[in-house]
C-alpha cells in the first residue's frame, strides 16, 4: 500500500481508495499573516452566526496555530494594523501565536521543531510549502484561506486521496552535495507539472544516507513538482531525529502496483545543482552550466537549450562565471542549523566579495540561538554577512532583500518565478547553501568542488548536458504558447466568427500565481482590489491594454492557459482576482492542484481540455456546453470533450463555493433536527 493510503487509513480507521473524496479530520491547522486575515474575513462574511463560529473555534483551539513569518517585523502601518487585529483575535479565542520573539520563525520549521506535528498526523497549513512535514511521516499539505476558514470551525477538510509516484534513491551523496541539490535535480527530471495532484513518495536503498535536513528540503520542494504530498517512511534516520517519541510505523513497498510511476535516482551521479530563472525545474549541474557558458558558440543556437541560460550567458565572463549582486541563505527550504554550519565553515576567516549583499536568515529563533552558541553567527558577521531575525525574508519579495532591475541573485529558497523577489527584470538562481556561500565569497555563480569529483572526462560533461537537454525537451512536450498576431478582435474577425461565446486571451504553460497576482499586491486587504492586478507579469500587452480599457472587467472574456496553470503559491487571491474580474470560467490544458482546489472552493469554474488548449488562438470565442460535455470554439467550429464536475464539485459550484456549501449543510442539519 502506498504511504499516502497508509496515512489516510491510519487517520480514518477504515480503507480508502485512490480518487475518493473524504472529510479528513486534522491534528493541526495553521496559517500566516495574510492567509489568516483572509480566512477570518471569510468567516466574518460567511453568514454563520457568532455562536457557531465561537463554538467551532473553541473546539479547534488546541489544534490551531497562527504563525507570523512572512512580513515580521512588519514594515507598513496597514500590515501592522492587520497584525493588531489578528493578535487580538487569537488572544480572545485562546489560539496559539508564534510571533516575533523567542519561539518565532518560519512555520514549516518551527511547527516540527516544537513537536506540534508528529508522524501519522494530518497537518494542513494555508501555505503551499506545508508539505514539508511529510519528511517526518506526516500527512501534511497546503490549503487555501477558504479551507482554513472552514477548518477553524469544522475541524476537518475535504481531501481527495491522490495517486502516488515513488522515487527510489540509490547510492549516497558526493562531496558538497546536499538535499537541496537532489530536490533541484528531481525537479529538473519531473518538471513543475510532473507530479500534479500526486503523493511524491521516497524510498530505495539510498534513503538511509539522507539526513533529516536533506529530507525536509525534498518534501518542501515536492510542491514545486506539483505534488500534494512529499512523504518519507518512518525509518531509523527519523527515529534518531525524534528521539524517545512513540509514533506509528509507515513503510514503503517498492513493489506496490499502485504506484503510477517509479523513478530511480542515483545520488552518486548528482553534482551541486542550480535552477536558472525563471522556474525551479530549470535545473542544471554547476559544472555543466560552466561548460555551456565557456563554449557558448556551440550551444547558443540550440533549440533544446533550457530557458534561463541565454540571458545569463550574456553577462557571464570568459571563465563561464555569472556575476552576482545578492546572496540569500535561509527560507523554509534551507535555513536549518545544519545549513548555517555549512556556510560558516566555508566563510570562516574570509570575507564576502565587496558589492555582494549576503543575507543570512535562520529558519527559527531556536536555530538562531544554537548558531550563536556554536559561534556561527560571529563567523557570518565577521565575513560581512547581514544576519536577520527568523522570517521568510527575501523569498517572497515583500519586505527585505528585494531585488532591483537587472540584478542577479543566488537564493537557497524554493521559487524563482519572474517578479517574485523584486523587479521583473531581476533574476534569481536557486542553489544549495554551499553553492550560495561560494557565490558570496567569489562574487560569481560558479562550480563548487573539483570537476573530477563528478565527471571522469569532459566527454562525460558534454554527454550529461545532452542528456539533460533531452530530458527537459521530453518533459515539456511542446513549446510555450504564443498569442495570435494582432488585436484579438481582429483575429476573431479574420476567422469569420460571430460574437457568440467568451473572448479568449491566451497565455503560456506553467502560468504561476506570482504571474496571476504578483506578491506585492497580496498585501492588499480588500479582495475587490485584486482584479486590478491580475496577469500583471504575464507579458501579454494586448490583454493588459484591453483589460485596462474595460475597467478590469472580464465578464465577456476568459483566460486560456497551457499546462499546469496556477502553479506555485497557495495564495487564494490569485483565483479570487480572476473571479472578481467577472470571467465566467478559465480554460487550460491542465491546472495545478492548489489553484484548482482554491478555485473550486470559491466557486470559480475551471475547464480542463488537454491539448485542445493549444489550438485556441487569441480572439477565438469559447462556449462551455455542459449538456453535450464539450468546450466549443465558436470561431473555428471545433470542440473538445470535457469531464463534467463530479457530484461533490457540482455541489460546491452550485452553492457558490465551500462556505456557501457548508452553510447549506448546516441549515439542512438544523432543520432536520
Amino acid at each position: 500500500m502506498t504511504l499516502v493510503r497508509q496515512l489516510f487509513e491510519h487517520k480514518l480507521g477504515r480503507p480508502v481508495s485512490t480518487g475518493e473524496v473524504v472529510d479528513l479530520p486534522f491534528d493541526l491547522c495553521w496559517g500566516s499573516e495574510m492567509t489568516v486575515k483572509w480566512a477570518l474575513d471569510i468567516l466574518r462574511d460567511s453568514g454563520f452566526d457568532d455562536e457557531y463560529i465561537a463554538t467551532g473555534l473553541a473546539a479547534q483551539r488546541e489544534k490551531t496555530a497562527f504563525v507570523f513569518d512572512h512580513v515580521v517585523p512588519t514594515h507598513t502601518a496597514s500590515m501592522a494594523s492587520i497584525l493588531v487585529e489578528l493578535r487580538r483575535f487569537a488572544k480572545e479565542h485562546g489560539i496559539r501565536v508564534f510571533d516575533v520573539g523567542y519561539d518565532g520563525g518560519i512555520q514549516h520549521k518551527i511547527l516540527i521543531e516544537q513537536g506540534l506535528i508528529r508522524p501519522g498526523d494530518v497537518a494542513v497549513g494555508a501555505d503551499s510549502h506545508s508539505c514539508t512535514a511529510g519528511a517526518i511521516g506526516s500527512l501534511a499539505t497546503g490549503i487555501g484561506s477558504t479551507d482554513l476558514a472552514m477548518a477553524l470551525v469544522r475541524g476537518s477538510c475535504w481531501m481527495r486521496v491522490p495517486e502516488a509516484t515513488l522515487v527510489r534513491f540509490h547510492g549516497s551523496l558526493r562531496p558538497h552535495v546536499q538535499g537541496k541539490d537532489v530536490a533541484l535535480h528531481l525537479c529538473g527530471l519531473l518538471g513543475v507539472h510532473g507530479a500534479v495532484y500526486r503523493s511524491l513518495e521516497f524510498g530505495g536503498p539510498g534513503l538511509a544516507s539522507l539526513a533529516i535536513t536533506d529530507r525536509l528540503s525534498l518534501s518542501n520542494m515536492a510542491v514545486e513538482m506539483g505534488a500534494k504530498y512529499g512523504l518519507f517512511p518512518t525509518d531509523r534516520v527519523l527515529a534518531d531525529f525524534l528521539g524517545d517519541v512513540t509514533y506509528p510505523t509507515f513503510t514503503v513497498d517498492e513493489d506496490d502496483p499502485e504506484y503510477v510511476d517509479v523513478i530511480d535516482v542515483h545520488l552518486d551521479r548528482i553534482e551541486p545543482t542550480v535552477a536558472l530563472p525563471f522556474s525551479p525545474d530549470n535545473a542544471i549541474g554547476t559544472h555543466q552550466l560552466q561548460y555551456i557558458l565557456r563554449h557558448w558558440d556551440a550551444y547558443g543556437g540550440r533549440e533544446d537549450l533550457m530557458t534561463g541560460v541565454a540571458p545569463l550567458a550574456r553577462i557571464a565572463n570568459e571563465d563561464g562565471e555569472i556575476p552576482v549582486n545578492q546572496v540569500f541563505i535561509g527560507s523554509c527550504t534551507n535555513g536549518h542549523l545544519e545549513d548555517l554550519r555549512v556556510v560558516a565553515e566555508m566563510l570562516k576567516g574570509k570575507r564576502v566579495t565587496d558589492g555582494v549583499r549576503t543575507i543570512v536568515i535562520p529558519a527559527s529563533q531556536k536555530a538562531y540561538r544554537a548558531a550563536m552558541k556554536e559561534g556561527l553567527i560571529d563567523v557570518l558577521l565577521e565575513a560581512g554577512c547581514y544576519v536577520e531575525s527568523s522570517s521568510c525574508g527575501p523569498c517572497i519579495g515583500i519586505k527585505s532583500g528585494v531585488l532591483g532591475k537587472g540584478e542577479v541573485a543566488v537564493f537557497t529558497s524554493n521559487r524563482n518565478f519572474r517578479g517574485r523577489c523584486g523587479d521583473v527584470d531581476a533574476s534569481v538562481v536557486l542553489a544549495s547553501p554551499a553553492v550560495a556561500a561560494r557565490a558570496a565569497l567569489t562574487g560569481v555563480l560558479s562550480p563548487i568542488g573539483d570537476q573530477a569529483d563528478y565527471y571522469t572526462t569532459e566527454d562525460d560533461v558534454r554527454s550529461g548536458i545532452d542528456e539533460l537537454f533531452s530530458v527537459h525537451s521530453a518533459r515539456e512536450g511542446r513549446s510555450p504558447l504564443t498569442a495570435a498576431a494582432g488585436r484579438p478582435e481582429q483575429a476573431a474577425s479574420a476567422a469569420g466568427a460571430d460574437r457568440q461565446g467568451s473572448l479568449a486571451w491566451v497565455f503560456g504553460d506553467h502560468v504561476n500565481t506570482d504571474v496571476i497576482l504578483p506578491s506585492v499586491y497580496c498585501q492588499i486587504p480588500d479582495p475587490a482590489e485584486y482584479k486590478k492586478h491580475i496577469m500583471a507579469h504575464a507579458g501579454n500587452q494586448p490583454f493588459l491594454d484591453h483589460y485596462q480599457d474595460s475597467g478590469h472587467d472580464l465578464s465577456g472574456s476568459v483566460i486560456v492557459g497551457g499546462m499546469n496553470f496556477g502553479c506555485g503559491s497557495s495564495r487564494e487571491n490569485a483565483p479570487m482576482g480572476i473571479k472578481a474580474s467577472g470571467a465566467p470560467f478559465v480554460v487550460a490544458h491542465s491546472f495545478a492542484r492548489i489553484f484548482s482546489r482554491n478555485a473550486l472552493n470559491i466557486g470559480l469554474r475551471l475547464v480542463e481540455v488537454g491539448d485542445f488548449a493549444y489550438e485556441i488562438q487569441e480572439g477565438d470565442r469559447l462556449v462551455v456546453d455542459d449538456e453535450r460535455g464539450e468546450l466549443v470554439n465558436a470561431t473555428r467550429g471545433t470542440s473538445a470533450p470535457i469531464t463534467p464536475p463530479s457530484a461533490f464539485e457540482r455541489e460546491l459550484l452550485t452553492a457558490g463555493g465551500l462556505v456557501a456549501y457548508a452553510g447549506t449543510q448546516l441549515r439542512s442539519g438544523a432543520s432536520a433536527r
